[in-house]
């Protein structure tokens, strides 16, 4: 346990709560606390500083397939590595992503130098540990990987477990994958019970996913029904809902225009007795922005929602105006990107 770094007390004061299990904790938290006045800054962590400053342009970028995101409700506790998005259920499945590399085990996919730029707060991707959730739940961008390291995340998910070496905590090593590319990972978990602090982990990390209601997912088949959140994303339920109810209501003349109708950049012919003309804007609006707050800003803008969100969660929006130019993103709008 002593390769194994930081110590689990430094992972549970990142969970929202005490962890249920304090004896986990037992050892982790004895001696005296040094004096760190006159040590200067290491030179690694100078270089996590480095790290994080390189990745900082990709915090806004709209979210989409193999990127790394910030748990929003709890940024400390960790992120995800999106993998794809569920239309069915409306989420994203992913992997649970933490700084904490040393604690790989043989289903662990290491971040390297090859992922750059990359926020150090991404170090280690969990991938026997699938979860999913609302777009809601994504906060700031820290990386993005490219579809060879996604596919790697997946086979390690499938086949990690399946390597045979010897359990040696703290100890990460180069792995084989598929064609010519490799994985650097961990070692399989000790089956002795409290000789391998990398279980403890894990186990800390399920009671912090439980405490911020995030679901697990099922690593080997689709769930029947999703479990969610008692507040799981209601306003995109409630604005998705409302758009379905546009659309259906406009369905003569939305999805089947007269002849003669342009429905690119959009005009419709209202069944012969006059034209509309209206332009369609695809948008994202920002994660924290309230059904309230978007409902007010449409009616005030004159906007509808006819279609959304699609698979990277964005929204189509409707003036009747074919002069109409929407605001930038910014204050007294909950619009995060246009034309994404």
């Amino acid at each position: 346990m002593t390769a194994l770094t930081p110590t689990l007390a430094i992972v549970a004061a990142r969970l929202p709560a005490p962890p249920s299990a304090a004896e986990l904790l037992d050892g982790e938290v004895a001696g005296e606390t040094p004096d760190w006045r006159g040590i200067a800054v290491p030179e690694h962590v100078m270089e996590r500083f480095a790290r994080r400053s390189d990745a900082a342009p990709l915090a806004a970028r709209p979210i989409a397939g193999g990127q790394i995101h910030l748990l929003a409700r709890r940024p400390g506790f960790g992120a995800v590595l999106l993998d794809a998005w569920d239309s069915t259920r409306q989420r994203w499945r992913g992997w649970l992503v933490t700084p904490d590399t040393s604690y790989a085990d043989a289903c662990g996919l290491v971040v390297e130098q090859r992922d750059a730029p990359v926020d150090p707060r991404a170090g280690l991707v969990l991938c026997d540990m699938p979860v999913t959730l609302a777009v809601t739940d994504l906060g700031a961008c820290l990386g993005v990987f490219s579809q060879e390291r996604l596919q790697a995340a997946r086979w390690l998910e499938q086949h990690g477990r399946a390597n045979g070496a010897a359990a040696a905590p703290g100890v990460i090593a180069r792995v084989a994958l598929p064609g010519d590319d490799y994985a650097l990972t961990g070692t399989p978990l000790s089956s002795e019970l409290g000789t391998d602090g990398r279980v403890a982990y894990r186990q800390l990390l399920r009671q912090g996913l439980q405490q911020l209601q995030i679901a697990s997912a099922d690593a080997v088949a689709p769930i029947a029904k999703p479990v969610q959140a008692a507040n799981a994303n209601r306003w995109l339920k409630l604005v998705t809902a409302v758009a379905a109810s546009v659309m259906l209501v406009q369905s003569a003349w939305l999805f089947l225009p007269k002849e003669g109708a342009v429905v690119g950049n959009a005009e419709f012919r209202n069944g012969g007795s006059g034209v509309e003309t209206g332009v369609r804007t695809r948008v994202l609006f920002r994660a924290e922005a309230t059904e309230a707050e978007i409902r007010t800003w449409l009616q005030r803008e004159q906007l509808e929602i006819v279609a959304g969100p699609d698979t990277l969660g964005a929204f189509t929006l409707l003036s009747r105006d074919r002069r109409k130019v929407l605001p930038p993103p910014g204050p007294g709008n909950p619009l995060a990107v246009i034309n994404p």
